[in-house]
């Protein structure tokens, strides 16, 4: 008798700590949606399919989904925002709770709309609009690099694109109303090169010169040299951009065509900026020259072009 009852004491004690082991196995996605009252939905989906669906607080916006742990995209809907929002690869832990950023869904809602496509395409890019410099949604990119956004209204817009092993860019719009505008993205392929610093998106170079030696006049001394420094800095540009990949299996040349490389590529290093400059010994001069990589005015926007 008393070993059947131990065995049903030990069955109940475990039967009572099943629950117990299960909620610390599982973790959570908390966030605020204001502002509140918006009618705010937040659903969290694995490999495209919906598994938890909650709403937010009507008074404060709050909310709380409780998930296993795994990797969830986690969705935002609001019948007051045009905006898709998203956030990809939330990432939930045993027992812990991952804080999204405070969600701002705006009222307005318009006719413009925003499309494109991120190139190399099939990587999955990660693109996040902005709103008049405030984050207002990230989506995946299809299959073929493309992405939209409708129901915009008009104002100043920033598309932001990434994507593994590719250095981000952005790239910045005013939207009129009802505009259906288009603005494709090409994003280049991260290489360890001398002279690229991929996270400002930067190319630099430095190169030096002397002046004639027979040449009296000190100030022309002075410019044959920096002549001759800006050339060497411009050819070590030149060696730079040779290296960069498109993706990884061409270079600039096989993107833009043997024909019109150089005509490209001289025109894009004529843009450069001279960012420091000093005197060596003998009268020689050294200086620095930088172009951008991404950004407005950058090398992507012209391959993109």
């Amino acid at each position: 008798m008393r070993t059947s009852h131990a065995v049903n004491i030990l069955f109940l004690l475990v039967l009572f700590s099943l629950p117990s082991c299960r909620t610390k196995q599982d973790g959570a996605v908390e966030g605020t949606v204001t502002p509140p009252g918006s009618g705010a939905r937040i659903s969290a989906a694995q490999s495209g399919k919906t598994v938890s669906t909650i709403d937010a607080g009507l008074q404060d916006g709050k909310f709380r989904i409780t998930l296993p742990a795994g990797t969830y995209d986690v969705g935002i809907t609001s019948p007051s925002s045009p905006f898709p929002l998203s956030f990809p690869g939330i990432t939930v832990e045993s027992g812990k709770t991952t804080t999204l950023p405070l969600i701002e869904l705006t009222p307005l809602s318009g006719t413009a709309a925003l499309s494109g496509t991120i190139a190399p395409g099939g990587a999955g890019a990660r693109v996040t609009l902005l709103y008049e410099g405030k984050e207002r949604a990230t989506i995946n990119s299809s299959p073929e690099g493309k992405y939209e956004f409708t129901g915009l209204p008009a104002g100043r817009f920033t598309v932001q694109a990434n994507a593994p092993g590719y250095a981000d860019d952005a790239v910045e719009m005013n939207l009129g109303e009802a505009q259906k505008a288009a603005q494709n993205i090409r994003l280049l392929s991260v290489t360890a090169i001398d002279g690229v610093d991929w996270t400002s998106g930067k190319i630099r170079a430095k190169g030096r010169g002397l002046p004639p030696k027979n040449v009296a006049k000190p100030t022309i001394m002075h410019e044959m040299a920096k002549r001759a420094a800006l050339g060497d800095a411009r050819r070590n540009l030149l060696r730079i951009l040779e290296q960069i990949k498109v993706d990884p299996n061409r270079d600039l040349e096989s993107f833009l065509g043997k024909n019109s490389y150089p005509a490209t590529i001289q025109g894009f290093i004529g843009g450069h900026t001279i960012i420091g400059e000093r005197a060596l010994d003998g009268g020689g001069i050294e200086v620095e020259l930088e172009l951008p990589l991404t950004g407005p005015a950058g090398l992507t926007r012209l391959l993109a072009e």
